[in-house]
């Protein structure tokens, strides 16, 4: 079901060592990805798209090298409520799921940069949507198995 999580991903995730696969697409998690996501060294697909995760992507994702396939798109704008078992009524269009933060812009940060190239196993990157920004590194060309690559819908510019 969609929208059935409902929160923030713990820093824990880091305990799931041999994890290869990852898709926690279309929940209702918000808050950053804690950066002890870096550790799962295993991981070769990680989709974390349609949800309202905001803030800074954590620099430790470049430890990824076995990662594969990569989708975080689709994090700002999005307006739907969740309901949490206890009645509580979330809205993810807010940062944190709180009105008082104001709204979700999504993920940031310089995603495309030179650090991209320490992902050389990745064939697929799904970031649109979001409020990733730089410029795209002439690093990417490195990344010789990259098959799709959709990062409208950002901040990017060109020098």
């Amino acid at each position: 079901d969609y929208y059935s999580l409902i929160g923030t991903i713990p820093a824990e995730i880091n305990q799931l060592i041999t994890l290869e696969h990852m898709s926690l697409m279309g929940n209702c998690l918000y808050g950053s990805i804690p950066p002890e996501i870096g550790q799962l060294t295993s991981l070769k697909y990680l989709d974390l798209s349609n949800n309202a995760l905001g803030g800074q992507i954590p620099e430790k994702i470049f430890n990824l090298n076995s990662l594969e396939d990569l989708y975080l798109e689709s994090q700002k704008g999005n307006n739907w409520t969740c309901t949490r078992s206890n009645g509580e009524v979330v809205d993810v269009y807010f940062s944190q799921g709180d009105p008082e933060n104001g709204a979700n812009m999504g993920l940031e940060g310089k995603i495309l940069d030179d650090n991209v190239a320490n992902l050389s196993s990745l064939k697929n990157i799904m970031i649109h949507s979001n409020i990733f920004s730089g410029t795209i590194s002439p690093q990417i060309s490195s990344l010789k198995l990259l098959e799709y690559l959709d990062a409208k819908e950002n901040l990017f510019w060109s020098t």
